[in-house]
């Protein structure tokens, strides 16, 4: 039987027929055993396996670390317990104590459960994260939920040098109104740069930009977009409200234009550490050569890096799903139950299609 590992195509992409053989090939390759268990009906399920279990990055971090494996609850079929018992998908879950789906099982070299969290991971970022906090033994110090939130959850987006110096600005929108980045906090805000004569990356991030929020549904209310020009001089307010217009999303907040004047644009440059050179153009008396890509910040306004232009779009959406749970996990209801027998932390967030009783945490 073979499972999910770094070369697989999706993580828990095999049914669970005998963990007591699945430890032992673990251990040879010197990997955690990991199982997943869902239920037919279970959406934080299916948005998992869409958005999470084929993500690049988290088959290759989660996957280098664990052997994972699959159980459908509602399957009879029985199948091999770590103790080499037979049990049927519901007894297994029952021993583990698993109360709602999704759900996940680490298990201890010799079998014993390790580490079990229930409930939906939506970005990847967290997926990964719970995978590290799991391997590090993080929990004999603190929850996953603190644990999550302090590590920020990595993105696709490039890290900048620039994060350490808290950039902002003092722009005005389209309207007039003086923004700062502090304006949106509670919010994530993706920032891009350039200038409404631009013939190609200007409008391609912005539509990108477009559809990344898009993809977000019932999150898009979460992300700010922003588009500060570069060119003052020939982007006045009247210019660019129709041309950020152009690109107003289907959800969430519309695009906001920024401005400034000469001097603002030049501090604003300075301190994102911008490009933006002025060549000579027959057609349109000057072109620029500017910076291309998307800041990305948190809704405590931490530049968390800059998307690169060029980067695929469901790279950018990731990262903007990634934001926008870490949002709904900070603002949630947490709740967390620590095992007070053996050596087993369970942690548990907003569970559904429970098992046995709605709506209790996992307290043993």
């Amino acid at each position: 039987m073979g499972a999910a590992g770094p070369a697989a195509a999706a993580l828990f992409s095999a049914d669970a027929v005998d963990l007591a053989a699945e430890l032992k090939s673990a251990a040879r390759e010197k990997r955690g055993l990991a199982v997943y268990f869902e239920l037919p009906d279970c959406s934080g399920c299916r948005d998992m396996k869409r958005h999470v279990f084929s993500d690049a990055r988290a088959e290759r971090d989660f996957g280098r670390r664990y052997r994972t494996l699959r159980v459908d609850l509602a399957s009879g079929a029985e199948l091999v317990d770590t103790d080499g018992r037979r049990r049927t998908p519901q007894a297994l879950a029952e021993r583990l104590r698993i109360a709602g789906t999704p759900a996940f099982a680490f298990f201890e070299r010799d079998g014993g459960l390790r580490y079990r969290h229930v409930g939906a991971l939506p970005a990847p970022a967290d997926f990964v994260s719970l995978g590290r906090f799991v391997a590090e033994a993080a929990y004999d110090a603190q929850p996953f939920a603190e644990y999550r939130q302090r590590s920020g959850g990595a993105l696709h987006a490039a890290s900048s040098p620039l994060a350490r110096q808290a950039p902002d600005f003092a722009l005005a929108d389209q309207h007039g109104r003086l923004r700062r980045l502090a304006d949106f906090r509670g919010r994530n805000v993706a920032l891009a740069v350039g200038y409404t004569q631009c013939p190609d990356v200007c409008p391609t991030t912005l539509a990108e930009l477009q559809a990344a929020v898009d993809a977000l549904g019932d999150a898009a209310g979460t992300v700010q977009v922003l588009f500060a020009t570069l060119d003052p001089e020939r982007d006045t307010p009247q210019v660019l409200a129709p041309y950020v217009a152009a690109f107003r999303p289907a959800a969430g907040p519309v695009f906001l234009a920024l401005r400034g004047n000469a001097r603002q644009t030049e501090d604003f440059i300075r301190r994102f550490a911008l490009v933006a050179e002025r060549q000579p153009s027959p057609s349109q008396g000057y072109t620029l050569d500017h910076t291309a890509g998307v800041f990305l910040f948190d809704r405590r306004g931490r530049l968390r890096g800059v998307s690169p232009y060029g980067q695929p779009l469901d790279l950018l959406a990731a990262d903007l799903r990634t934001l926008a749970a870490e949002g709904r996990a900070a603002s949630g209801p947490q709740r967390e139950a620590l095992h007070t027998r053996q050596t087993i932390r369970t942690t548990r967030a907003d569970p559904t299609n429970l098992l046995d009783q709605p709506g209790q945490a996992a307290h043993h």
